[in-house]
């Protein structure tokens, strides 16, 4: 019969606890929860013949026990196992009162405990798990509506109480992405001003776009991603009149400056137009680079004075121009006849090419083709005789020298040598117009 009445009292004990925790769970829904775990119900450890009771809470509670029949309760065992702390309850078993038990479970950040009925026999074992309910998604709640209205102070407050302050916390919540999405745009938002002051737009556009995407309810952001865009297509507009008019004026330097700057701000179709003046001002800047322009003071037989100057170019062919004077032609000048045995006059042009292009080889050779007069007197009896050119045709073929000075590849000293051949056009003249001709000649490059 007692058997039957303990059987009895125990079912209704089962009965009233999950009446009870359903009433915790709808009276109040931010309080502590209890949640019963069979599955593991075993023998209890007690070295007499006590029930045993185990709780298992996060760190975050601080819990404390009453029971409406012990006066005090016996905490055998109180352990850390990972993020919880499960204690172990012992309770007596051996008079009929212990059969109404309840226990009371109380926490020092709730005003109102949790209790659990309980009706144990002998050696009986029991677990409950305690946590909190809502603590963690109100918070949650919270952070992301001061998120969508870009409280981001707020917002990151909300989040870490989420994570740091509520027991029901899932072990593996997204909340520490949204933390770290929170301190993102802080970072943009700072990068983005900062462009936005100093007219960056193109640098403006990358941080308020990225804003943009973080947070589609930042309107801020929005409205001045699309001022950044309006301002840097207006600037590239700029960018590409001025660069045209500096290219117009042969001011590369400049105009290459502004056609990188349409490049650099992503101008949208006027990049590839801003290319092809780049490879224009390119092709100039090589063009000029590779002109070296050579002056050089010529020698030959009787021939104290002459010039020549030519361009040499690296790649290209260039063109040079010759001019000889002698002694003679100037004495004949003078009128001084008697001194002025064969004054002669040379000219030549032709062509400079470089035959291998090799830095420790700077040489050019010279091919051209040349006039050559040279003067007698008839009637020198006479105080103003009379001038006679007799005329040839000379080929000639040379070779120039550049020794650069410093890191200037244009500017040097130039050294040149010219072999000539002439050909007289009337057979009278081959003993005035001496058939072979040795030039020599010294002067600078720039």
């Amino acid at each position: 019969m007692k058997t039957k009445m303990y059987t009895f009292k125990k079912h209704l004990t089962y009965v009233l606890l999950l009446v009870l925790i359903n009433i915790s769970l709808t009276v109040f829904p931010q309080s502590l929860v209890i949640e019963q775990d069979r599955t593991r119900a075993g023998v209890c450890p007690s070295p007499e013949s006590e029930a045993c009771v185990t709780i298992i809470a996060s760190k975050l509670l601080t819990l404390t026990f009453e029971s409406n029949v012990d006066r005090t309760i016996v905490i055998a065992s109180q352990k850390v196992v990972g993020k919880n702390i499960e204690y172990t309850l012992y309770f007596p078993t051996d008079r009929p009162e212990y059969f109404d038990r309840i226990l009371t479970i109380y926490c020092q950040s709730f005003a109102k405990g949790a209790t659990i009925p309980l009706l144990l026999g002998p050696k009986e074992s029991e677990l409950y798990y305690v946590h909190v309910t809502e603590c963690y998604q109100n918070h949650l709640d919270k952070g992301f509506s001061f998120f969508k209205k870009c409280a981001y102070v707020d917002a990151k407050e909300e989040f870490r109480k989420a994570q740091e302050e509520c027991a029901d916390a899932p072990p593996n919540d997204d909340v520490k992405n949204q933390i770290m999405i929170i301190d993102s745009i802080e970072k943009l938002k700072k990068l983005a001003k900062e462009s936005y002051e100093i007219l960056d737009f193109k640098k403006g556009i990358e941080y308020y776009a990225a804003i943009a995407s973080l947070n589609k309810e930042d309107e801020f952001a929005r409205q001045r991603l699309i001022e950044c865009r309006y301002e840097n297509s207006r600037f590239c507009q700029l960018y590409l009149i001025n660069a045209r008019n500096y290219f117009d004026l042969q001011e590369y330097e400049k105009a290459a400056i502004l056609y990188n700057k349409v490049i650099e701000n992503n101008c949208g179709d006027n990049i590839e137009l801003a290319n092809v003046y780049l490879e224009k001002i390119e092709k100039t800047k090589e063009k000029k680079n590779e002109l070296s322009t050579a002056l050089t003071y010529q020698w030959a037989y009787k021939t104290p004075f002459g010039f020549s100057v030519g361009g040499y170019r690296d790649k290209k062919v260039s063109a040079f121009l010759t001019l000889l004077f002698n002694a003679d032609l100037f004495e004949g000048f003078r009128a001084n006849y008697a001194k002025a045995e064969r004054p002669e006059f040379d000219a030549s042009l032709g062509i400079t090419i470089r035959p291998v292009k090799n830095r420790f080889v700077p040489a050019w050779l010279t091919i051209g083709a040349g006039y050559t007069s040279v003067v007698n007197f008839i009637e020198q009896s006479l105080e103003k005789p009379k001038w006679n050119f007799n005329h040839a045709i000379s080929p000639e073929l040379g070779i120039l020298v550049k020794i650069p000075f410093g890191k200037n590849p244009k500017a040097g000293l130039a050294l040149r040598y010219t072999f000539q051949y002439r050909f007289a056009l009337d057979s009278d003249a081959k003993e005035l117009v001496r058939p072979l001709n040795h030039i020599v000649g010294l002067g600078f490059c720039f």
